[in-house]
């Protein structure tokens, strides 16, 4: 039987291929070996059809569309529009781990969701805060990223009291499972759910189908009015790419825990 670690593993390696840059890279792959076989009609349109998907992935307006389809359907609200909960849930992939050469944690963009929980607390929204982040099992790892987590949040003003850990959840479903243990063992009944904008439908969708009463508490908006204008909007980037890619995994997310009977 394979092990939990490589099952966990084939579950983020296998969409890889199915994201942009993954997909290029196979036509790409593809196509040359089709040449050397001499199907140069059939090399020529896998060639092309890598150069067409990786050119419109990359482009702002295709990544706005992509990461605002999903942002929308839970906007973000001011601190003072957001409703008063138990606890605020915070789910990880925020913070980089201080292996070697960093001396401190790193802070990614989704870390967003470290400070709005701190923020929430701080305003009194909330008494307590959850935190449930685990770490895959073949990266370096100083200790959990729970408790670099929960460092940050005592830094940013919360009571280390009022604090809770998960340590042991890597996916947003073992996330649900996890909160959804603590939450019982503590007797909440009411939560905010924190994480960013773009994760949020796929997080409230498995968090409720796991029994947790949550309230959507949205952060790390990344699809903006406005932005680059006219022909700058078609014009392929790096970070264009890397939200096309962001908004896929959450798709191919929720097909994976919908087939699974986790949605």
């Amino acid at each position: 039987m394979l092990s939990d670690a490589f099952m966990l593993f084939l579950y983020k390696l296998v969409p890889i291929f199915l994201y942009p840059l993954g997909l290029t890279l196979t036509l790409a792959c593809l196509g040359g070996a089709l040449w050397l076989l001499y199907y140069r009609r059939l090399a020529r349109v896998c060639l092309a059809a890598a150069v067409a998907i990786l050119w419109v992935a990359s482009t702002p307006t295709v990544a706005t569309w992509a990461i605002g389809a999903l942002e929308r359907q839970y906007p973000a609200r001011t601190i003072i529009d957001t409703p008063a909960a138990d606890v605020a849930i915070v789910l990880g992939g925020a913070i980089g781990q201080p292996v070697p050469p960093r001396v401190e944690v790193d802070l990614s963009d989704a870390a967003d969701r470290v400070l709005h929980a701190a923020r929430l607390y701080r305003a009194g929204k909330v008494k307590r805060v959850l935190v449930s982040a685990g770490n895959v099992p073949w990266m370096p790892a100083i200790k959990p990223e729970a408790e670099l987590i929960r460092d940050l949040l005592i830094e940013w003003g919360v009571d280390a009291s009022a604090i809770e850990l998960g340590t042991k959840s890597r996916t947003t479903f073992e996330n649900a499972v996890e909160i959804a243990r603590m939450l019982k063992a503590k007797g909440f009944n009411s939560a905010l759910l924190v994480t960013s904008a773009v994760h949020m439908p796929r997080a409230m969708a498995t968090f409720r189908r796991a029994g947790v009463p949550v309230t959507a508490s949205t952060t790390d908006v990344r699809a903006l009015d406005g932005g680059e204008t006219d022909l700058l909007r078609w014009l392929p980037n790096a970070r264009a790419l890397g939200a096309t890619s962001t908004a896929m995994r959450e798709w191919l997310g929720f097909l994976a825990y919908r087939l699974r009977g986790q949605l």
